[in-house]
């Protein structure tokens, strides 16, 4: 039975405030807190400022106490309906670290639990970054994502040991300015020269590259084109299309992350059409949301998709998500954000939904989630990485 509920404002790894949730029972103390993105699309559930959310906390947790928290569905329901429409009444931080902490206490700290049939992600290591991350280059995210490893801890260290020696490649360039706010590499080069030593390190590793293009943060909404500032040109959808097409030729690249803006279902679909055996994965696009999410179906738009719980503002929902889309045959990736916690619940929720998981490569926050996996690993019966 729920005792009592507190929260706290801790802060995230930008150091930007956040809220972190303590959930007592009567079998004892749990605790969950939020992560924040700094690319945010405009149909995420929305946040508030953490102080007011902590005053609805004091308000609406008499809703909680004396529940049962083995009822996992039914309280995370309750923070769903509490929170109206986009979670305008209570604040996405708060909804998902209350959801976190619940499933916690229903699960007695071991959230994978929750899962009946278990298999472990393939680390989407984000080693180069730019874009609104900070970095060279226009494109936000440049991955290493080893696909051929035999355990999730070969898997980690093939993303480290690829970051390392992109590492060595910028500094004997003297290219390397440091790291952005998810711990990857900082260059001046630009998109094309960062594939190119990326190409070079994905091969001596038998790894494949995956690219987050965050093209709405590019997407000009009154010149309707995307605007590659760092390189200096701008694109039309139709030349943006062919943009995609030619880095994706070019560099075999197998994952590309929203190459297009959130509300251009057509051209994704089109790039998905063109190129069916590859990863065409929305984020912004979906933004967690079963309703966008069968828009996307309709037009064939993509074949993956992004889950980052506190888009839709509980774990219960993104749960709901990720079997619909599995059910749909689209691949899920379970997604950290930029400004993360120590909390590593989206490790467990990969081992029953995604088949990747995109949290960094390295940092103490990142390696949180990746190390709770080789924890996992070695603590399950017969545990397999994913089906691909």
């Amino acid at each position: 039975m729920i005792k009592d509920i507190t929260g706290f404002k801790i802060f995230n790894s930008r150091g930007e405030p956040t809220i972190l949730i303590r959930t007592t029972t009567d079998r004892g103390t749990f605790y969950g807190s939020a992560p924040s993105g700094a690319s945010v699309g405009r149909y995420e559930a929305k946040t508030l400022n953490i102080e007011k959310s902590l005053r609805i906390l004091r308000r609406i947790k008499v809703n909680f106490i004396g529940l049962r928290e083995e009822d996992f569905e039914v309280l995370d329901e309750m923070v769903v309906q509490l929170a109206g429409e986009n979670f305008e009444n209570i604040g996405s931080h708060l909804g998902f670290a209350l959801s976190s902490s619940f499933l916690k206490a229903a699960t007695l700290n071991e959230p994978y639990t929750y899962f009946k049939s278990l298999s472990f992600p393939y680390p989407i290591g984000n080693v180069v970054g730019g874009g609104k991350h900070g970095g060279g280059t226009d494109i936000q995210e440049f991955h290493l994502i080893p696909t051929k490893v035999k355990s999730i801890e070969e898997a980690v260290w093939t993303n480290i040991e690829g970051i390392k020696r992109i590492k060595e490649e910028l500094s004997k360039l003297g290219k390397l300015y440091g790291k952005n706010d998810e711990n990857a590499l900082v260059s001046d080069l630009d998109d094309e020269k960062t594939l190119e030593i990326l190409s070079k390190v994905a091969r001596e590793l038998d790894a494949k590259i995956g690219i987050d293009v965050a093209a709405g943060e590019l997407w000009d909404h009154k010149k309707g084109k995307y605007v590659y500032r760092k390189t200096n040109k701008e694109l039309t959808p139709v030349e943006q299309l062919d943009f995609m097409k030619e880095l994706i030729n070019r560099w075999n690249i197998y994952y590309v992350e929203d190459p297009f803006n959130e509300d251009d279902f057509k051209k994704f679909s089109e790039l998905r059409k063109w190129r069916k055996r590859i990863l065409i994965c929305g984020d912004d696009l979906h933004a967690t949301n079963v309703k966008r999410l069968k828009i996307s179906i309709k037009y064939d738009a993509c074949n993956s998709t992004i889950v980052k719980p506190n888009q839709i503002g509980t774990i219960g929902s993104a749960i709901k998500f990720s079997e619909f889309a599995n059910e749909n045959g689209i691949k899920t990736v379970l997604s950290h954000r930029s400004g993360e916690t120590n909390d590593w619940i989206i490790a467990d929720l990969s081992l029953g939904l995604s088949p990747f998981i995109k949290t960094g490569v390295w940092g103490g926050e990142r390696l949180a989630k990746l190390n709770r996996l080789i924890e996992l690993w070695h603590r399950i019966e017969k545990p397999r990485m994913a089906k691909l």
